[in-house]
């Protein structure tokens, strides 16, 4: 085996595997002259290796870690070291033979390991801050909730302990609010804090199950009863619930006639089967969900009046997300980190986009926050996610408030490329200016600045294009 000869030593360091370590290796003989360098470092210092090879190390390089630790024969660790404008990391150790220092050699990381690092430690950080704020959490809310994401001083965590307070009791609970608030993270808390939290948790969707299915999918049916029924029969949502919890998501799909079984059932705590005799006693516990105005629909005729009362032992209204804005700002970084680590990526947001974030109507409130940052992560190409990086619906929206605030006398509205106004207004009109003014420059910018390609990157018509060039006075 080929190997370096220090005088009268021979030590086999075989320079094909020292080659294709990605880390930089030095190696000097003990009067500090260069023995060798690996391909790594020769990159490193954009150098031929054979260039270096006999010349003094000082000579080469003025601050030598690797001279230090063969002089003073004592490995240096972690030590800083500068070669013209680059910046390195260095491990350095003398090569000692039969108590005699024959050489000397040497480890190094330059600026791009060490920006590796950087952004290794910030995501440390990140990651860290992410488990000060669950920590926060868990101090303000029960176990049980865990999985709703709300800032310490969001006005939710008061409605949480309402909640809870009910929970440990029997009460049938109604859950109110607009779809993706969560009302279904509230009922599996609801039921993992409750008496029958060591039973099942059956969750019916009344929307999606259609009518001609609903009653044999909630109570069950014996064999025969109908064409296609199976052998034995099957057993019902209510009778998989028995010892524990039913949910029934957006009750106020449910069909009219299919009302009153339901509330027959409520009321005498059994069921019967579809086509059956037998009346099955039940032990479930009633949760319920709407997105509905129950009230106005029992004016209407669409929703039994006596159902409601026996269904609504204690409602809770979720707030939708677009009326606490301090959550956004806590699912958004809990959501940022979870994402960058499932997609092996190390973005952060910018300042515009979340701004966006904050001012969106957000109407599918947490599933289309989500839904928007995923998209945002995916498609980014840089380090920071941009306005453009978000769903071009998701920014159509914030464009139709736009438009909708265009109607306000000129008089009452706010300039924004008036750099005077205060950057903390929340008035929506100026910020989602700026958030358009923005997209439009880089549109223009990622384009090359042709017209047509920026229309086509931006999505929206050539007439709405100019019209913005004009309002934002932006000179082309």
């Amino acid at each position: 085996m080929k190997g370096f000869i220090f005088d009268k030593e021979q030590i086999l360091f075989h320079p094909d595997i020292l080659n294709e370590i990605h880390v930089g290796i030095l190696i000097c003989d003990r009067n500090g002259k260069l023995l060798f360098i690996n391909r790594f470092a020769a990159n490193i210092f954009d150098t031929a290796p054979n260039d270096w090879i006999g010349h003094h190390m000082t000579s080469i390089i003025p601050d030598s870690v690797i001279y230090k630790a063969l002089t003073t024969k004592t490995p240096q660790i972690g030590k800083h070291s500068k070669w013209k404008k680059k910046n390195f990391i260095v491990d350095a150790s003398p090569i000692i033979v039969k108590n005699t220092v024959i050489g000397a050699i040497s480890t190094l990381k330059d600026d791009q390991e060490l920006q590796r690092l950087t952004d290794a430690y910030e995501d440390l950080k990140r990651y860290v801050n992410m488990l000060e704020i669950k920590l926060e959490y868990s101090t303000q809310l029960p176990y049980t909730f865990s999985d709703f994401i709300v800032a310490p001083d969001s006005p939710m965590c008061k409605i949480i302990f309402k909640i809870l307070k009910a929970a440990s009791t029997d009460i049938p609970i109604l859950i109110r609010g607009e779809s993706g608030v969560g009302k279904e993270l509230i009922a599996i808390a609801i039921h993992e804090s409750s008496l029958k939290a060591e039973g099942p948790f059956i969750t019916v969707n009344c929307a999606a199950i259609p009518e001609s299915l609903m009653e044999s999918e909630l109570f069950g049916y014996e064999e025969g009863a109908f064409t296609g029924a199976k052998k034995n029969g099957k057993k019902g949502k209510f009778e998989l619930a028995k010892g524990g919890s039913i949910f029934l998501d957006e009750i106020g799909d449910m069909n009219y006639n299919l009302q009153a079984k339901l509330l027959r059932v409520l009321q005498q705590k059994e069921m019967v089967r579809v086509g059956g005799n037998d009346a099955i006693p039940l032990d479930v516990r009633i949760i319920t969900a709407t997105h509905q105005n129950l009230e106005l629909m029992i004016k209407e005729g669409k929703f039994r009046e006596d159902l409601y009362y026996r269904i609504n032992g204690t409602s809770f209204e979720i707030p939708p997300l677009r009326a606490r804005k301090m959550d956004i700002k806590a699912i958004v970084q809990q959501t940022l980190v979870e994402l960058n680590n499932h997609y092996g990526k190390r973005l952060t947001l910018s300042d515009e986009a979340e701004t966006l974030l904050i001012n969106h109507p957000l109407q599918g409130n947490v599933r289309e926050l989500k839904h928007a940052l995923e998209h945002a992560v995916i498609m980014c190409e840089y380090e920071e996610i941009k306005t453009s990086d978000l769903p071009i619906t998701f920014i159509d929206k914030v464009n139709d408030f736009g438009k909708q605030l265009s109607t306000v006398p000129i008089k009452y509205r706010v300039d924004p490329s008036d750099h005077h106004e205060e950057s903390n207004t929340l008035n929506l009109n100026y910020h989602v200016g700026k958030i358009e003014k923005k997209l439009i420059i880089e549109a223009l910018e990622r384009s090359g600045y042709n017209r047509s390609k920026a229309i086509k990157i931006l999505g929206i018509s050539r007439q709405t294009f100019y019209d913005r060039l004009k309002q934002y006075e932006i000179n082309l």
